[in-house]
């Protein structure tokens, strides 16, 4: 399957409960103080897959269903954030860092027929973009400290990311993120 090359870009994207996302903001702020210019450039989402479109309200729902299926086999239905990592999309080109999840991710087959493009090998939570001079950023002994708490609620949402016309081609994205379907509660076995 051909990736796009040209924006706008869809995804869709798992979003913490507003008071894990809230553990996030402070996180990105003090990256972008540390000089990753691009911690304000990608929301604190996850994304889960590159699409062709998006979504229906009933195939976010399925989706969301079969995230809290993968999230709660031995893992008490929780998502916790180990360590940040980088983690390459290909199309477009963009590097993302934050907190690694630690719960499975989706199969192209979990998506709705021919919409899955790219499915994420794993699920990263995005504090910042980087850029090809950040890399090495990432690897300093003073990178600030990360406490996102473990979650079990959050939801998955379409979200659309166009490139813009001006700024820093790396960094300089605007987005929109629709409207959110909640995975289901957790019920212990």
């Amino acid at each position: 399957m051909t990736l796009p090359q040209a924006g706008p870009f869809h995804f869709v994207v798992l979003i913490p409960h507003r008071d894990s996302a809230q553990a996030l903001e402070p996180y990105s702020r003090r990256l972008f103080t540390a000089g990753f210019a691009g911690a304000y450039s990608f929301p604190n989402v996850a994304p889960l897959a590159l699409v062709s479109r998006a979504c229906s309200r009933g195939e976010l729902k399925a989706l969301a269903l079969s995230q809290r299926n993968l999230s709660a086999s031995g893992r008490d239905g929780k998502l916790w954030a180990l360590s940040p990592q980088t983690m390459a999309c290909p199309s477009p080109a963009l590097t993302l860092f934050g907190p690694l999840l630690d719960t499975p991710v989706p199969t192209p087959e979990t998506f709705p027929a021919g919409a899955a493009l790219y499915c994420f090998p794993r699920l990263l939570l995005c504090a910042a973009l980087l850029g090809p001079d950040d890399e090495a950023l990432t690897r300093q002994a003073a990178l600030p400290e990360m406490a996102v708490p473990p979650f079990r609620a959050a939801m998955l949402a379409n979200m659309s990311l166009s490139p813009l016309d001006s700024g820093v081609p790396t960094y300089s994205f605007a987005w929109e993120i629709g409207e959110p379907v909640w995975l289901p509660a957790y019920k212990a076995s």
